[in-house]
């Protein structure tokens, strides 16, 4: 273990996710995020929203469902949230957990251990939502000098693995319109040669 990181746990989550499909291009498309936690949510569900910003998500939950309890983390104090550190939750465990666009603003070390935390903190059958900048986009992951760590899908999945999770499942993010599906029609050769794509995040759902 080096850095804080048990590299060999990581390696040994590599190789379990090497069963994923080989291009991204193969991977499943789902409309946003929110479109993932709203199917897994359930009336009564406790749910973290870390980096929650303005909690907007909030207001989409409630817009929604009424029937959620939505408990807010980030670290910005000038914004009203319930948490502002992860080792402050020391009396609660959620159904859900979300952390929308926010590991590619962090190290590897840091992201390998806030997995391991979310997974402490889920109840038995809770499970985890994590979007990210997709680095198969030719531009979502680098034209934000705030991004620090890019994850390709398989890496996230291994990370993933490595923390404890298992049954992951991985989408690209994008809202397809009519214009979309004719020009991923036409570039897709072109795709899947160059290992690019067109899908600006990608998220990943796992349990623990």
């Amino acid at each position: 273990m080096a850095n804080g990181i048990d590299w060999s746990k990581i390696r040994r989550g590599r190789d379990a996710a090497s069963k994923l499909p080989p291009q991204i291009t193969k991977i499943p498309i789902v409309k946003s995020n929110r479109q993932i936690i709203s199917n897994i949510l359930k009336d009564g569900d406790s749910i973290l929203d870390i980096g929650a910003n303005n909690r907007s998500l909030e207001k989409y939950l409630r817009s929604i469902t009424g029937k959620v309890s939505y408990f807010s983390l980030d670290i910005d104090k000038s914004l009203p949230h319930d948490y502002y550190d992860m080792a402050a939750i020391i009396d609660r465990k959620f159904d859900v957990i979300v952390a929308l666009d926010v590991i590619e603003h962090m190290t590897l070390v840091d992201t390998s251990a806030l997995f391991e935390r979310i997974h402490e903190l889920l109840k038995p059958s809770g499970c985890v939502v994590i979007s990210t900048p997709n680095v198969c986009h030719p531009v979502r992951f680098w034209r934000d000098c705030t991004h620090i760590t890019p994850y390709r899908y398989d890496e996230l999945t291994g990370l993933l693995i490595s923390a404890g999770f298992h049954d992951i499942k991985i989408y690209r993010i994008k809202d397809m319109k009519t214009k979309d599906k004719l020009r991923y029609w036409i570039y897709s050769p072109l795709l899947r040669l160059l290992d690019i794509d067109f899908a600006p995040g990608i998220v990943a759902v796992a349990k623990i």
